[in-house]
């Protein structure tokens, strides 16, 4: 992944990396699907919550890694978190 300019996961161990990004899968997933199907919506605002938390940890790599562009795409997408949840609830 570094290769490609993915930097933020240089450091951190592979099956974490992995478990984050099967997470953001399982979260964009249950954000779209209740509204699909119209069945537990509250499970709309849990993985944004979820996703939400994703972003800060995310921040945090990349303001120690000295990343300002990617720090401010993660609090773009944090902001649009907040946004669905105060939508939904």
């Amino acid at each position: 992944m570094a290769a490609t300019g993915q930097t933020g996961v240089a450091g951190l161990p592979l099956p974490f990396v992995r478990l984050i990004a099967i997470c953001e899968i399982l979260g964009a997933v249950a954000m779209i699907l209740p509204g699909v199907v119209g069945v537990a919506s509250i499970l709309t605002p849990i993985a944004t919550i979820g996703l939400g938390i994703i972003m800060i940890g995310a921040a945090r790599i990349h303001f120690r890694l000295k990343e300002p562009k990617n720090v401010a795409t993660n609090f773009v997408l944090l902001s649009l978190c907040v946004f669905v949840v105060i939508g939904r609830l």
